[in-house]
């Protein structure tokens, strides 16, 4: 449990999906992913299996790598006091993080102006928040002076989701001014699990040993969705064994297109764009809907000394909703500087920030974004570069936080996309 704690709160705080640079890079076919009512300027694309489409986005609230590295390096040292470290982190941590994969996508446009495209990519997003207490639980134990302890963290919510997306998405112009655009969504869950107000707590034993022994527990309640069934030598009665694992071994060679099937569901993004003469509005709700389990779905309830576990009927699982608007106004040919504001929803809380930015083409074959974000800290430069290396092929490379790229391990939030397309301008 505490190898699964650091690697989610630590290792992925600086992980690296561009989520507003990209915005208003015309004739991409990944702006679709923000507004389903976008038009690239393309007769067709294809994306290729993971060479078109790489995005993460990861935000740590409460530190950074190196920030808890010093912590963890110094706690237990009589000179260093670790209370400054924890009240830096407030009265909790919070971290997001999701990230899509691209599979295999295409679109092509159509009469009157419309656009059509298929894609499908896998999805998968994170979310912990904690006490900022629970620090002490990442660090070296033995480290820590004896009447540190017990170490204990309340209050843990963790969320997490993984999924297949199959989509299909349709712009169409209505008028002159006005163009809509509608993306429904296919969704094969694969493995999900919700958590709320979790306590983890480590006492120290009292031994004759020279060596440390610590007794760890963990209690509360949690919906869990598994792409096949739980291991069923762990399961005695209502009364579940961690110790005997969670699936059976091999599970994996179990799990075909049959098996996805049964966990379908079923979400759609909305979008539309409003041209005024040399202004462009443009507004787009994302994810309305959710993951469901019909079957392998499972709550498991109590702690360390018993672990009650029921198969349910049905489970849901939220996907973060996002809202973009944005305003963009065209100043010369080929050059336009835009405003978005986003924000992402997660189940009572959210990530909210609005970016500035320049986007035009520097010659035939070099389109750029610049871009200044807003949010949490005030040095997110964004950037983001369209190569064409060849005829028919796009190379690009876009994040909100170009200084967090190259200095990750002071970075509280990363997001990059990058990718390979092949296509046609109009």
């Amino acid at each position: 449990m505490k190898s699964i704690l650091i690697f989610i709160v630590v290792l992925c705080s600086f992980t690296l999906k561009a989520q507003n640079t990209m915005y208003f890079m015309e004739g991409m076919p990944q702006t679709i992913q923000y507004n389903p009512a976008f038009h690239p300027d393309l007769k067709f694309y294809i994306g290729l299996p993971a060479l078109s489409g790489i995005k993460v986005n990861a935000y740590n609230t409460g530190f950074s790598y190196n920030e808890f590295k010093d912590f963890s390096d110094n706690v237990g040292r009589k000179e260093y006091n670790p209370d400054e470290f924890v009240n830096s982190i407030g009265g909790e941590n919070r971290f997001f993080g999701d990230g899509k994969l691209n599979l295999f996508s295409m679109g092509f446009a159509m009469k009157n102006e419309s656009f059509f495209s298929v894609c499908f990519d896998m999805n998968d997003f994170t979310t912990v928040k904690a006490n900022s207490d629970f620090v002490y639980l990442l660090a070296d134990y033995d480290k820590l002076q004896a009447d540190d302890f017990p170490l204990v963290a309340d209050n843990i919510d963790f969320m997490t989701n993984n999924y297949l997306s199959l989509s299909v998405t349709y712009s169409r112009k209505i008028n002159e001014n006005l163009r809509v655009g509608i993306s429904p969504h296919l969704n094969l869950n694969m493995a999900g699990a919700k958590a709320r107000n979790m306590t983890y707590s480590v006492e120290l034993e009292e031994s004759g040993n020279v060596e440390r022994e610590y007794d760890t527990s963990i209690s509360g309640d949690i919906i869990l969705g598994l792409p096949v069934q739980i291991n069923p030598d762990a399961v005695d009665g209502n009364i579940f064994d961690p110790d005997e694992g969670l699936l059976e071994e091999g599970w994996g060679n179990d799990v075909g297109i049959s098996e996805l099937l049964k966990n379908k569901s079923l979400s759609f993004d909305i979008g539309a764009t409003y041209c005024l003469q040399k202004w462009t509005f443009s507004a787009s709700l994302l994810n309305i809907g959710a993951s469901s389990w019909k079957t392998n779905a499972y709550k498991l309830s109590g702690s360390n000394d018993e672990i009650n576990i029921q198969e349910s009927d049905k489970i849901k699982i939220g996907i973060p909703a996002k809202i973009y608007l944005g305003v963009s106004r065209q100043f010369v040919s080929k050059w336009n500087y835009g405003l978005v504001f986003r924000n992402t929803f997660y189940e009572g809380r959210n990530d909210a920030s609005a970016s500035l930015s320049l986007n035009g083409e520097l010659g035939k074959f070099l389109m750029t974004s610049l871009s200044y974000s807003t949010g949490y800290k005030y040095d997110n430069i964004g950037l983001g570069l369209r190569l064409k290396i060849l005829p028919g092929t796009d190379l690009y490379f876009v994040t909100d936080n170009v200084i967090q790229t190259f200095k990750f391990k002071n970075a509280h939030r990363m997001s990059l996309a990058f990718g390979l397309n092949i296509a046609v301008a109009s």
